[in-house]
C-alpha cells in the first residue's frame, strides 16, 4: 500500500513540474516554423512571410475598387428600379409627411457605400502599384529564388 501511494505522490508531483520544463505540452504554439531562406525578419526571433513593398496596397486596392464598383453599379440599379408611382404625400396639422419606396433609399445607400470605396481603392492601387514596379526596377538584376506556400499549393520559382 505504502509503495502504490507513493508511485501515485511521485507521479503527481513529477508530471505538472515536467509539463512546466517542456513548453509544448502546456501551451500549443500555432505559428509555422519556415526557413529563413524564404522569410524576413520581422522583429525579435520572429519571422513572417516577405511581401515586396507595394504589393500588399497593389492588392488591397484592387478589392476596394473591384468592390466599390460593383456596389455603385448596382446602387445605379437598384435606384433605377425604385417605383415612382410608391410615394404618397400626406398632411396632418399643417406638417407634410413623405413616404417613398424603400429601394430608393438602399440604392442611394449602396451608392454611397461603392464610391466611398472606389475612391480609396483607386488611390491604394495606384500608389501600390508605382511602390511595387520601382521595387522591381530596383532589383531588376538581382537572381532570386523564392519558395512560395499558399492554399493551392508550393511553388519554387528562380528568377534570372
Amino acid at each position: 500500500m505504502k509503495a502504490t501511494l507513493f508511485v501515485i505522490l511521485l507521479l503527481t508531483t513529477s508530471m505538472p513540474a515536467w509539463a512546466q520544463f517542456n513548453q509544448s505540452v502546456v501551451a500549443v504554439n500555432d505559428e509555422r516554423v519556415v526557413s529563413p531562406l524564404i522569410m524576413n525578419p520581422a522583429g525579435e526571433g520572429a519571422y513572417k512571410v516577405y511581401m515586396p513593398p507595394g504589393l500588399r496596397m497593389r492588392n488591397a486596392g484592387r478589392t476596394l475598387t473591384i468592390i466599390g464598383g460593383a456596389m455603385l453599379v448596382g446602387g445605379v440599379i437598384v435606384f433605377g428600379s425604385a417605383d415612382e408611382t410608391y410615394y404618397s404625400y400626406n398632411s396632418y396639422n399643417g406638417t407634410t409627411y413623405e413616404e417613398g419606396d424603400p429601394k430608393a433609399a438602399i440604392g442611394i445607400l449602396m451608392m454611397a457605400g461603392g464610391l466611398g470605396m472606389t475612391i480609396p481603392g483607386v488611390i491604394l492601387w495606384t500608389k501600390g502599384a508605382k511602390k511595387y514596379k520601382r521595387y522591381l526596377e530596383q532589383h531588376e538584376g538581382e537572381q532570386t529564388v523564392s519558395f512560395n506556400m499558399n492554399g493551392n499549393g508550393v511553388s519554387l520559382r528562380y528568377q534570372f
